[in-house]
């Protein structure tokens, strides 16, 4: 059953499904980024429907419209959907998280703690642990891009047992040819 203008295309149970909601836009070029969308590459190649929502800018200090926007994302998506949330949204949406997640299946997606950006003021890296801490909370699954990382949410209180390590990878290409 689906809430609010939703709209979504036949449900097809042979297909595995996944919404992936992200901050910013998808395109740019950075390593985040390109994780993401190799991530949902991949699954469309296992054949997997991955439905891209693209939640705006300015996360993880999102505008109160912002922060709306995100909220109405994940509440227009369908029940039990599982959707894969992109650390640098989730960890400033804690509400929506702890509001929806009784009825999606929530999984968050950490490339590396809010908090352990460098040159954060103290109270700002203090209140981003504690939004993401809650965040985190209201997932089920957490994957993560390294063992540190995984090692790191041990201080947001996400058991071992809740992670999934999925590294980064590079695409293959001939071997350079050295200059001498």
């Amino acid at each position: 059953m689906s809430r609010g203008r939703h709209t979504r295309a036949p449900w097809r149970p042979d297909v595995p499904a996944l919404h992936f909601v992200v901050p910013g836009d998808p395109a740019t070029r950075t390593g985040g980024y390109a994780y993401d969308r190799r991530i949902a590459a991949g699954l469309r190649t296992l054949g997997w429907t991955v439905h891209v929502h693209r939640l705006g800018d300015g996360f993880p200090q999102p505008s109160p419209a912002a922060r709306a926007h995100a909220g109405a994302v994940l509440a227009a998506l369908p029940d039990g959907a599982r959707v894969l949330v992109d650390g640098l949204a989730l960890g400033a949406l804690p509400e929506a998280a702890e509001r929806e997640s009784d009825r999606l299946r929530l999984v968050a997606l950490v490339h590396h703690p809010l908090a352990a950006e460098t040159g954060l003021a103290a109270t700002r890296a203090a209140a981003l642990r504690d939004t993401e801490r809650r965040a985190l909370a209201a997932v089920g699954r957490v994957i993560v891009t390294s063992r540190a990382t995984a090692h790191a949410l041990a201080a947001y209180d996400v058991a071992a047992d809740r992670i999934a390590v999925v590294e980064p990878g590079t695409d293959a290409a001939p071997l350079a040819r050295g200059s001498g």
